[in-house]
């Protein structure tokens, strides 16, 4: 079971970020970034081909003013896009096939061993800046969000557990796909009028999937 990255539609006018860009790794100063999980959580799922990854670009990458990532290099960051992280050590880039939920993202990377077990991450641009919501209001949409998953072949915890990633408002949602062969975790984190989705999802590579999801969440920075 794969599922897009999916942007919760009710928070404002969506619009969805520039097309995908080649992901890159990056060098930084080394800003380290808040990676507390609240709760136990088992990672999600994804999809959308990712592009090759293109070491001779160096150049840290910046939103439009608001804010500047800066990466630990090296990084991954597609160019231009509003996050960047570590990338998942020992797990190679992978390209995931068509979706069966949810809604395609931009600045797509992916990481794992195929369809069964992955790391996704994707972004969105929200019409509202969600740094003036609060949790509530979000969950509220997100709810909506799960709603579609599920009718797309997932089961969810109605429930979130709270995250803050790089001081960022985050939420996870642990699930499994509705044969119960896949265990998923579906991570949104806000920031202004960003959203970035962190899917991981495993089947046969559980501890290693779980592990790596771990160090993205905990390496992940995101600009407003």
């Amino acid at each position: 079971m794969r599922v897009y990255g999916i942007l919760a539609t009710g928070l404002g006018a969506v619009l969805l970020m520039a097309a995908s860009a080649c992901a890159s790794t990056v060098p930084g100063d080394g800003r380290v970034a808040v990676g507390e999980r609240a709760g136990s959580e088992r990672p999600a799922d994804t999809t959308r081909p990712t592009e090759g990854t293109d070491p001779s670009r160096t150049g840290a990458p910046t939103d439009d003013g608001t804010g500047t990532l800066e990466c630990p290099g090296p990084s991954v960051s597609p160019a231009g896009a509003p996050y960047c992280y570590t990338a998942p050590t020992g797990l190679p880039e992978v390209e995931l096939g068509d979706p069966t939920a949810g809604h395609e993202g931009s600045f797509r990377t992916s990481y794992g061993f195929g369809p069964t077990d992955h790391i996704d991450v994707q972004a969105y641009v929200v019409g509202i800046d969600t740094d003036e919501l609060a949790d509530a209001e979000i969950i509220a949409e997100l709810d909506e969000v799960i709603l579609e998953l599920e009718r797309g072949g997932f089961d969810f915890d109605e429930e979130p557990a709270s995250l803050l990633i790089d001081g960022a408002r985050g939420f996870a949602y642990r699930g499994t796909s509705t044969d119960r062969s896949q265990a998923i975790v579906a991570n949104f984190v806000f920031r202004g009028l960003n959203e970035v989705q962190i899917n991981c999802a495993s089947i046969d590579r559980a501890d290693v999937i779980d592990a790596a999801c771990l160090d993205v969440l905990g390496s992940l920075q995101i600009v407003s």
